[in-house]
């Protein structure tokens, strides 16, 4: 009980000494660079898969979005899965999102489950961040002929730590809540970098299942607490102590 306290203390002190444990930085290619719905007015969803290789907890998020209008230039696009086919509202935050659902999934691998593609599997973890808590900047911009997206950046800390255990896959799924009947709407950025399976989204198909995004993964990075080598070399000073407390007491 000793040692856990002591690593307790030591992660609540090294709290802003994060380190980037997961990077999949945005496109901005404007051949690819494309936003996913994911928000509860269509309503829809989308999720994506990393990989935990030490089991640091996770205290932090970085992603990327955009908005845009569904009555864009006087007609509805509305459903729609990414937002490049109209315009872009605004230059900055328009203010419609009041805040972001972060939930983490087990995995399914693929050919264990339905649908037949790896997806999320049982929920582990989901918590609310009120848009206040949100750091949200302009990232920079895509231009497409007569459409140009401004792409933001959102920094978070995690109301509380997710902790994982090494060697396992997982999945995040980042969802904006906006108000229903808005034009102005909510997706997440697709990534430049691609690991193991694509991305999944719900809401547009019939079964209610996570649909396929073909040769899509989604923008984030994920910030974990590391262990100071300090705190190791304690703890296993700790342990060799209590050890010898035992054979003492033997």
């Amino acid at each position: 009980m000793l040692l856990v306290g002591v690593l307790f203390l030591a992660y609540s002190q090294c709290a802003t000494a994060a380190i980037i444990k997961w990077s999949q930085q945005p496109s901005m290619d404007p051949m690819n660079g494309y936003s996913f719905s994911s928000e509860t007015q269509v309503p829809s969803g989308v999720a994506d898969d990393f990989f935990c290789e030490k089991g640091l907890p996770i205290i932090g998020i970085t992603w990327w979005g955009s908005y845009w209008d569904t009555m864009y230039q006087g007609q509805s696009h509305y459903p729609y899965k990414n937002s490049d086919s109209w315009g872009d509202p605004v230059p900055n935050p328009p203010g419609i999102v009041s805040r972001f659902i972060v939930t983490f999934w087990q995995d399914v691998p693929a050919g264990q489950g339905v649908p037949p593609w790896s997806h999320p599997g049982t929920l582990m973890y989901a918590e609310t961040i009120p848009i206040a808590s949100v750091q949200e900047t302009v990232y920079g911009t895509i231009n497409r002929e007569s459409v140009t997206e401004t792409v933001f950046q959102y920094d978070a800390a995690l109301p509380v730590h997710f902790v994982q255990e090494a060697g396992q896959i997982y999945w995040l799924s980042i969802q904006a809540v906006d108000p229903g009947g808005d034009p102005l709407q909510w997706g997440w950025h697709e990534s430049i970098d691609h690991w193991n399976d694509n991305a999944v989204q719900m809401g547009f198909s019939p079964t209610g299942w996570w649909d396929l995004l073909p040769g899509e993964d989604m923008a984030f990075e994920l910030k974990a607490v590391p262990i100071p080598a300090s705190l190791l070399l304690l703890g296993s000073g700790l342990i060799g102590l209590v050890g010898l407390k035992r054979r003492l007491r033997r």
